[in-house]
């Protein structure tokens, strides 16, 4: 799932090791949202793993058709290593993710179609133990001019639309700070207009990603 509200990423970090003819994979998986944080844990990696051969890796980030994807051979040779990683994110339909596998060379050449397969198969294995989330989007509502009459239908109609109250102040009227899904933009601010006969005010905030449970 990858649309504009919605997007399927990796549950949780993680980092797995296997051997395949002397040499070592260790693949890293983290969660990224952009090329900096790419930058940052390929050069934690690279920290953690100063004598590996080579650190290969692929990372896929954005929502909808705003994906970008980029890898590197490490010094593999060409489409050996960084192709077959990339592959393995898109074989597990996740973004926002970064696999790095570093390799310890153990003396016996494993040929480029041995390469592929150990790269590619390290990287799932890793995928697959990370495990997968979805998250959604929600869009930061301030709701003010709440007359206390009113709070508790406003405070329904937001958790019925699959929103969360993030916090609720109490002066001479109520002010609301929630996030709901932006396709309800509409009917938030009927309900509002209608609770507050037309007193109310909504200002639109962030947006954040949040863990579907």
């Amino acid at each position: 799932m990858n649309t504009a509200g919605c997007y399927q990423t990796i549950n949780k970090s993680t980092e797995i090791k296997q051997t395949v003819k002397k040499s070592r994979f260790i693949a890293s998986i983290e969660e990224i949202k952009n090329e900096e944080e790419a930058r940052l844990f390929l050069k934690l990696i690279i920290q953690q793993f100063p004598d590996a051969t080579h650190y290969c890796w692929a990372y896929k980030y954005g929502v909808g058709e705003k994906d970008i994807e980029q890898y590197s051979d490490g010094g593999e040779p060409a489409n050996s290593a960084g192709p077959p990683i990339l592959q393995a994110i898109k074989k597990e339909k996740v973004t926002n993710v970064m696999v790095v596998v570093s390799r310890y060379f153990g003396g016996i050449k494993l040929g480029i179609s041995g390469l592929i397969q150990a790269y590619r198969d390290t990287a799932l294995k890793g995928l697959q133990v990370a495990g997968k989330v979805k998250k959604i989007s929600l869009q930061e509502y301030i709701i003010e001019n709440v007359e206390y009459q009113n709070l508790g239908n406003v405070i329904q109609s937001i958790e019925s639309m699959c929103g969360r109250i993030a916090d609720i102040k109490y002066g001479e009227k109520i002010y609301i700070k929630s996030y709901l899904p932006e396709k309800n933009h509409t009917q938030i601010t009927q309900i509002v207009k209608s609770a507050t006969r037309g007193e109310g005010r909504i200002r639109l905030g962030e947006r954040r990603w949040y863990r579907v449970q």
